[in-house]
């Protein structure tokens, strides 16, 4: 199978690269990186060699991105999968950035050479998984990659001990990305601000307050809502550094994990969509505020809906 280009001039640090992994030395690579990437504890939560090399010979994508002297510093996995129709689709399983780097563009970069390699494939439909309380994921997810969601999994994946799941459930939410329809492949809009959204008529869902250096889910907040209301758009806001919560104070991450589930299952079963994000930063960490866009768009806004 031959290799996808892209372009990193725009989206990746100079002298940073992306490409395919084949050899038994990359996927050495590819093992080490995903200690570090994801801090993990657990030994049998990395996904070996025999399985990323099967994977690439068989339609998957095994990537890196590589520094300029040639070293990993990101990992993306995938391999085929099956729309509910069969039609195929490619499920993007894992990504990983080393701490240090993120923030920088790799991760886009990464996704976009996965966009680009797919897309040699034939396959207009890429999906995969993440915690609906990470704000920066939600931002390149949604705000950048223009992917949406309409699927929530309450702790999808059970008990995980790494460092950014260790004692919650691991709730998810399921994104698609239609990698050919317009609202990917053009320009993304100019970032929003809240008082941008409710000015058109949005209306903000859930209260939250500041609780020392972080901030909380109101504990009188109800889902009080008629999800079934004819508004332009809903705004359900989240954390802006859920890890940071975690560290203050695990009990204010489990309201988290209970107040934003609460509210997904029941916007995604009313039919709305997470198409957008927004976020804001303040003069303090605990002003920083994060929000799902959800609205209610005609598939053909989202969906390509020709043959793959």
């Amino acid at each position: 199978m031959s290799t996808a280009n892209v372009s990193q001039s725009d989206t990746v640090p100079a002298g940073f690269t992306c490409r395919a992994l084949y050899s038994h030395a990359d996927f050495r690579m590819a093992e080490a990186a995903q200690r570090v990437g994801w801090e993990l504890r657990d030994e049998t939560q990395i996904i070996p060699l025999h399985v990323l090399l099967t994977a690439q010979k068989n339609g998957g994508l095994v990537a890196g991105a590589f520094d300029p002297a040639g070293r990993m510093v990101g990992f993306l996995f995938g391999f085929l999968g099956l729309q509910r129709d069969g039609r195929l689709k490619h499920c993007s399983h894992l990504m990983c950035v080393e701490p240090a780097l993120r923030s920088q563009g790799i991760g886009t970069a990464l996704k976009r050479f996965q966009s680009e390699y797919v897309r040699t494939q034939g396959i207009a439909l890429i999906t995969w998984t993440y915690d609906p309380l990470e704000g920066a994921n939600a931002r390149l997810n949604i705000g950048q990659l223009r992917a949406f969601s309409r699927t929530f999994y309450p702790n999808l994946y059970g008990a995980f001990d790494d460092a950014l799941n260790a004692g919650l459930p691991t709730d998810r939410l399921e994104v698609e990305w239609w990698i050919n329809t317009p609202r990917v492949t053009d320009p993304p809009p100019a970032a929003r601000t809240l008082a941008s959204w409710i000015e058109s008529g949005a209306v903000l869902l859930n209260s939250t307050h500041s609780h020392g250096p972080i901030r909380q889910p109101s504990d009188h907040d109800a889902l009080t809502f008629d999800a079934q209301s004819d508004y332009p758009a809903l705004l359900l806001e989240i954390p802006a550094a859920y890890q940071t919560i975690k560290r203050e104070s695990m009990a204010s991450a489990e309201a988290w994990r209970q107040h934003s589930g609460q509210w997904l299952t029941a916007l995604f079963a009313a039919g709305w969509v997470i198409t957008d994000f927004s976020g804001e930063r303040g003069p303090a960490a605990a002003d920083a505020r994060s929000f799902y866009v959800l609205t209610r768009p005609a598939p053909s806004e989202l969906i390509e809906s020709g043959p793959l």
